[in-house]
């Protein structure tokens, strides 16, 4: 397996599973079939509610710990009470636990892990900088391998300087054929900071592909050329970026299918026309939209 070395000398595979939204009671058999197909890397988080089952299977098929790479993340679900209004989620000033705790209950899923390869800050709510401030100190300790940020902008990563000394070594964001962020993969690169693609088939939330996506028309053609899926062209098209890709899949055929890229290339010209795509286009939710929560001598930024 192809691997990116962080920034501070870590090695993390460049493709790894996905597993937020695979059925529970798929994640052991399926942990177990990528292990035999070669991943070696991991994705999941507290609010995943899967850490305990991607425990179990790595007992359950004898997978030695040291051999693969385990994603987690903090987010503000484990630290506040909750509720959704108008279809949007509001944290209330009420809080369940310290993120220190939260970060803790990480590890005891985890089989009581005497350490986690990468702790990452889930999404940039208003407590992030505390979030990142406390997996600073389990990194000191060296119960965390590296850690890192998911969806943050510049002026989100520019403010952990205040609450850390450790710049983030890898940064997960969305990145797709139609919303390309190639200036924020530009901006993470030249800071050292690895990137990591989420939600390139899909909604964060759905296991459902975007067909504008997975068939895409444009992209077809390439696919055809190299006897590859329009799927497969993507992942390759991420990887040439020096980018990490985790698709999600508990089918045994994509499985093998999204592994299946490291034996051609795509030219110039290919990865081109892939990038004239883009429209722009947020899967998920908008990051920009969440600039408000960046302490105030971080707002000034407008945007690339």
């Amino acid at each position: 397996m192809k691997t990116i070395t962080l920034n501070n000398g870590i090695k993390m595979p460049q493709l790894g599973l996905g597993t937020f939204l695979i059925p529970n009671e798929n994640i052991i058999e399926t942990i177990g079939r990528a292990y035999d197909l070669g991943y070696r890397s991991f994705d999941t988080a507290w609010r995943y509610h899967n850490e305990k089952e991607i425990a179990k299977a790595l007992k359950v098929h004898g997978i030695n710990r040291e051999e693969v790479f385990i994603t987690t993340k903090v987010n503000a679900d484990a630290l506040f009470y909750k509720r959704y209004h108008g279809g949007k989620l509001k944290f209330l000033n009420i809080p369940i636990r310290s993120v220190k705790r939260a970060v803790e209950m990480s590890f005891e899923n985890l089989g009581e892990a005497e350490y986690v390869d990468l702790f990452l800050v889930h999404t940039p709510w208003p407590m992030y900088p505390k979030m990142y401030e406390v997996l600073t100190d389990f990194y000191h300790q060296g119960r965390i391998r590296a850690i890192g940020v998911s969806s943050f902008l510049p002026p989100m990563i520019e403010s952990l300087k205040e609450v850390s000394d450790v710049v983030p070594a890898v940064n997960q964001f969305e990145i797709s054929p139609l919303n390309t962020q190639k200036q924020l993969i530009k901006y993470c690169q030249e800071k050292g900071i690895a990137v990591e693609a989420m939600s390139t088939f899909s909604h964060f939330r759905s296991n459902e592909p975007r067909k504008e996506i997975t068939e895409n028309e444009s992209i077809k053609p390439i696919a055809e050329k190299y006897g590859k899926s329009i799927v497969q062209v993507i992942l390759r098209w991420l990887i040439q970026q020096d980018v990490i890709a985790i698709p999600k899949t508990w089918e045994e055929s994509h499985l093998k299918e999204n592994i299946n890229i490291f034996d051609f290339e795509l030219t110039q010209e290919e990865m081109a026309v892939i990038d004239g795509l883009d429209q722009g286009k947020f899967l998920n939710y908008n990051p920009y939209e969440l600039l408000k929560n960046v302490p105030k001598k971080y707002q000034g930024w407008t945007g690339f």
